[in-house]
Parts: C-alpha cells; structure tokens; sequence
C-alpha cells in the first residue's frame, strides 16, 4: 500500500486563487520537493490573507529544462512567459507538479487559528511535511468534512 503524504506551500493570493478558478493546474518549483504522486499538498496562501484555502492532490511530477517545461504547461501556470524566465533565470533543471485535483477548504484556515493549535506553527518559505499525527495536520482535515471523501 503506498503511503500517502500531506505537505504544506505558501503561495501569493492570486496563485491560490488561480487554483481555485481552474486555471493554474501546474505548480512550478526551481528545487525538488521529494513527493510523490498522491501526496496532498495543502496551500498556505500568503499575508495578507494568511489561510490555508485549498488542498490539491499531484498527479504527477516533472524535471525538465524551464524552455521544455515551458512549452509541455505553460498555458497551465497562470503567468506570463516574461514571469516564468525571471522566476527560472539561473536555473538549469526546473521542476512542475501537475495537480489531479483542486479542492477549496471553506471556510478555510487562517494562521491565527493554525497558531493556536500549533504555537510554533510559522508558514513554509519552500514547503514543509506534515506528520500523520500534527495537531496542524488534524486541524487542516478536520476544517471541511465535505472535501474528506473526495482527497486522492
């Protein structure tokens, strides 16, 4: 049985929101995260809103040079080629996870209450694993039950 894995990203408001509108479907890295496919990756919108809003479940992940990767998604990233070339300036090896699903979390998670089930919760700059049993990790799958039968 493959062992499915929570992770946590921050992202900036119009990303998550992106997401949300189905037109960001690809999530580009300039480092490997190490997932696999199946993982759910939880997405920590960015202050000033400040809240987990969505969980995504990877379909899959890519390496490949930014140009190939460019041309395989970019009408898939919700950014303009001129952002994708300064995002990946310097970058030889870029990375793309395709999401298989995009679920909200509504009403969503703010970092207050993320605070104060965790006190030394502080939102990821690259991403971060949620253990099995976080008390981060419960309050996340607890905060939407009608999304719990539907998370890869």
């Amino acid at each position: 049985m493959i062992q499915v894995e929570d992770i946590l990203i921050s992202v900036e408001d119009r990303y998550a929101r992106n997401m949300l509108g189905g037109s960001k479907t690809v999530e580009l890295r300039r480092r490997a995260l190490r997932i696999s496919p199946g993982t759910r990756i939880w997405v920590y919108t960015k202050l000033p809103k400040g809240k987990v809003e969505l969980v995504a479940v990877v379909d899959k992940i890519e390496s490949d040079f930014p140009a190939n990767l460019w041309a395989r998604y970019g009408t898939n990233v919700a950014i303009s080629l001129g952002e994708f070339e300064s995002y990946f300036a310097n970058v030889r090896i870029g990375y793309a996870i395709i999401f298989r699903d995009v679920i909200p979390v509504s009403p969503g998670v703010e970092l207050d209450t993320l605070r104060r089930a965790y006190s030394a919760f502080n939102p990821p700059q690259f991403f971060k694993r949620l253990a099995k049993d976080s008390p981060e990790l419960a309050l996340l799958r607890q905060s939407d039950g009608r999304r719990q039968d539907k998370i890869g």
